[in-house]
């Protein structure tokens, strides 16, 4: 016997489920452009992001026989923008702060404070063409998300302290605006005396090296020179270079004070006045050499830029600067999301071997490393035994090295001819160390914000990267922060310090959220 069917049987029900399928089809999502319907008056328009950059890049006009912006990438993701019946648009979205939020939001981006939309791509910054140029040249494609908003509010004139992840982007967050400003203000003010016009401070050699060198990328062939001021270096020829005419002047807080002291510089013009590495600028012995800096300028734009922050952080930017503006990308204090952390427990006897057993395995080693030591001694010592035992060339940088060896040391690891370099934490802030996804924090700091700068050089732009720590109880210290470090990155934690009577056993789980103790 055949059942029958009612829904078959009726043709009302067919005629009700057809209308309701035809509506269904009609309200569905559209995956593609072509099948939306135009929008009603007073409804936004959806575009594609991709659409829209390249939009705003062949509305953009160039001059002097610049090659047209190529065109960027971008996920096939949608934002909501206003007609401009036919006229070019915007990156920011038409100032729409709705619009802007809902970006901030996708983006991870955090404002306390008021500033502009962000922005979507560099031609959308109003500036100079031969910079857009400049930063295409130097692989610059699209802004990354702390570029995204603090490029616009730089540009605004904003104070700043901006926080976000090692390997972000931070440095052209700052130096861009600083060399658009500069470019601007030598265009418009033409004098034989060039005074300086920003000044970037940050707490090592080495970083003010890299920033330096990368504003001369970005700043090639425009009326913008560049004067490095660090130790190591004869003073006598960092004056003379500011004597002849800079537009920003880089260095450490140390070498600046001294070169103040001494001669008679002229820092009336300064505009921008940047702190990098804040965290560790306003809490070490820094502080009050920054200080003193500071109070030599004419109430300047102040711009500061860190990774981690302290409780007392913005309390201690607001003393520098009123009505700073707060930006967040990402959550402070965690580890960059694309270095992939592996906890191992050994005891301090037995530390050099298990390094060298990760050295000599063709699986686990992946040159080129970095690898960080507590102390400058044993920063040498380590290296030495390196070389001897596992036949791998490796080299060590500290502080106590002279400038001219620093630069040689740093050359040599990064064209290839030293796989291993062992650091200490002059090399743990800030620097770029392209090619380098593994690092191997040897001795554990004993600060939580160390060791996250330290592994955030395993990744830079968000290319993926590893970090190995060893630990042990003479870590004791940062236990409890080391299990909560390692579980915002899902790493396996070691059963022996999740039962070590130092743990405290809680992780934190975000605000709102009660705390777990481990069991």
């Amino acid at each position: 016997m055949v059942d029958s069917n009612p829904i078959n049987d009726d043709p009302s029900i067919i005629q009700s489920l057809s209308t309701d399928a035809s509506n269904d089809a009609e309200n569905d999502v559209k995956l593609s452009s072509k099948d939306q319907r135009d929008a009603l008056p007073g409804e936004p328009i959806l575009e594609c992001k991709q659409s829209v950059l390249c939009r705003i890049s062949k509305s953009s006009s160039r001059v002097g026989g610049l090659p047209p912006s190529k065109k960027l990438p971008a996920a096939d993701e949608c934002f909501y923008v206003r007609d401009t019946d036919g006229k070019s648009g915007t990156a920011s979205l038409g100032g729409d702060q709705i619009q802007a939020e809902l970006l901030r939001k996708k983006l991870d981006i955090h404002v306390k404070g008021v500033v502009s939309a962000p922005v979507l791509s560099f031609t959308s910054c109003n500036l100079p063409d031969k910079l857009i140029h400049n930063i295409e040249a130097a692989g610059y494609e699209m802004p990354t998300p702390v570029q995204m908003q603090a490029i616009p509010a730089a540009s605004m004139g904003k104070n700043m302290l901006v926080l976000a992840d090692t390997g972000s982007g931070k440095s052209a967050s700052f130096l861009i605006p600083i060399i658009s400003r500069c470019v601007s203000h030598r265009l418009t003010y033409v004098s034989d005396k060039k005074k300086p016009l920003a000044m970037v401070l940050t707490p090592t050699r080495e970083l003010s090296i890299q920033v330096e060198e990368h504003a001369k990328l970005l700043g090639k062939g425009l009326p913008f020179k560049t004067a490095l001021v660090v130790g190591g270096d004869a003073m006598a020829r960092q004056l003379y270079r500011i004597q002849q005419g800079v537009e920003l002047i880089v260095g450490t807080p140390g070498r600046l004070v001294d070169l103040l002291t001494k001669h008679e510089i002229d820092l009336d013009d300064i505009t921008t006045f940047v702190v990098d590495e804040v965290d560790c600028m306003l809490q070490r012995g820094f502080r009050d050499q920054v200080l003193q800096i500071f109070t030599a300028l004419s109430q300047p734009q102040v711009l500061m830029f860190s990774a981690t922050m302290s409780d007392d952080l913005e309390k201690m930017a607001n003393s520098l600067a009123k009505d700073t503006v707060v930006i967040t990308v990402g959550e402070p204090n965690r580890p960059n999301k694309a270095v992939k952390q592996l906890a191992i427990w050994v005891e301090s006897k037995q530390k050099k071997q298990k390094l060298f057993d990760i050295l000599t395995s063709q699986k686990h080693f992946k040159p080129p490393v970095v690898i960080y030591v507590s102390s400058r001694l044993g920063a040498d010592l380590l290296a030495n035994a390196i070389t001897v035992s596992t036949g791998i060339k490796a080299i060590s940088i500290h502080g106590e090295k002279s400038m001219t060896e620093r630069r040689n040391i740093m050359q040599s690891f990064m064209v290839g001819e030293f796989p291993v370099v062992v650091a200490t934490g002059v090399l743990g802030r800030g620097v770029d160390l392209l090619g380098v996804r593994q690092v191997i924090v040897f001795d554990m700091p004993n600060s939580i914000k160390e060791y996250v700068h330290q592994i955030g050089r395993a990744s830079r732009m968000g290319e993926e990267g590893q970090a190995i720590v060893f630990v042990n109880d003479e870590n004791r210290n940062v236990f409890s922060e080391l299990v909560d470090v390692l579980k915002s990155g899902a790493a396996a934690i070691p059963r022996e310090l999740i039962n070590s009577q130092y743990t405290t056993g809680f992780v934190s789980g975000g605000k709102g959220s009660k705390k777990r103790k481990y069991r």
